[in-house]
């Protein structure tokens, strides 16, 4: 190469450059535009934010104001005051049922829903409760009302009943002493065994008791055969017995050993029967007491002694 050669430069295409400034241009209008389309969904996001938080605070605020009042009714479930078993058991299933209600996360409006829905429908569920409670506490105080008017009746009643009966017992008493025989002039003498009937009163010499009395007379009792009882106490305290089985009833249902017993015929007049008593070596010294009874009943008593 020649070192005097010149070097030539190639002419500038000014077209060319007009076509990038145009890009360049047009890519920052773009990027504006798009920074500020971004700006807006920003701010729209932002916006949507703030109403989703304050769409969430007012669900919030429902759930709990639900939540309070299914707490209230389920109080008022449990707070039924009823003796009917069947009310008592829908009642407990209703707070179960409430029990599980509050147990849902209810964080959207569908669950907000499905929560007020429960809750009209257990606040219809408990208004029907409370009317059938009314209706059987009205019921209840009802049939107390008679229950204790029939108790009053049947008090008086009875009270009536036992007054008859007793005034029929007394009647009946009256009447059955009216009936009862008396005894009068008992006298017990000891006789020698001869035929004569010697009387003594020495207790070595007694072979038989001898008593008698008077069985007076009685137009109110029945006439017919009577049994007499003669018990004859010794000093010692103890029955003149012949036989330890010769027992009868008195008019109080006791039973008594006696001494000796005849059976007589009355006619509704005076009458003097004698009963005999076989010593057999039983008598002692001392007083002995005599007792007379008829018909169970004790119509008679005196002493005697023996020396």
């Amino acid at each position: 190469m020649e070192k005097n050669q010149q070097v030539t430069t190639p002419p500038v295409d000014h077209g060319k450059s007009k076509a990038n400034k145009g890009i360049v241009v047009l890519l920052v209008i773009i990027v504006l535009v798009l920074g500020a389309a971004v700006g807006v969904m920003l701010s729209k996001l932002n916006d949507q934010k703030k109403e989703a938080a304050e769409v969430q605070d007012i669900l919030e605020g429902q759930k709990r104001i639900l939540e309070d009042d299914l707490t209230d009714l389920q109080d008022q479930f449990g707070a039924l005051q009823t003796n009917n078993d069947s009310l008592k058991n829908l009642a407990s299933e209703q707070q179960e049922r409430i029990t599980k209600l509050l147990s849902i996360q209810a964080d959207n409006a569908f669950k907000i829903r499905t929560y007020q829905k429960e809750l009209e429908t257990l606040r219809g569920v408990l208004k029907s409760y409370i009317i059938q409670v009314d209706s059987l506490n009205t019921l209840n105080l009802a049939l107390t009302a008679q229950n204790t008017e029939l108790a009053r009746s049947l008090a008086s009643e009875r009270t009536q009943r036992t007054r008859i009966t007793e005034d029929r017992d007394r009647l009946t008493s009256t009447v059955q002493k009216a009936q009862v025989l008396s005894v009068s002039d008992i006298l017990t003498n000891g006789l020698t065994n001869n035929r004569r009937e010697v009387i003594t009163d020495r207790a070595r010499n007694v072979d038989k008791l001898k008593t008698c009395f008077t069985l007076r007379e009685n137009q109110v009792a029945a006439a017919g055969e009577r049994t007499l009882y003669l018990v004859i106490v010794k000093p010692d305290k103890k029955v003149l017995l012949n036989n330890a089985n010769n027992t009868f009833t008195t008019s109080e249902g006791g039973e008594i050993v006696y001494t000796d017993m005849r059976i007589i015929e009355y006619e509704n007049k005076d009458i003097e029967p004698c009963i005999y008593t076989d010593n057999n070596g039983r008598l002692t010294v001392g007083m002995y007491e005599v007792n007379v009874y008829c018909d169970g009943y004790l119509v008679g008593t005196s002493t005697f002694v023996l020396r």
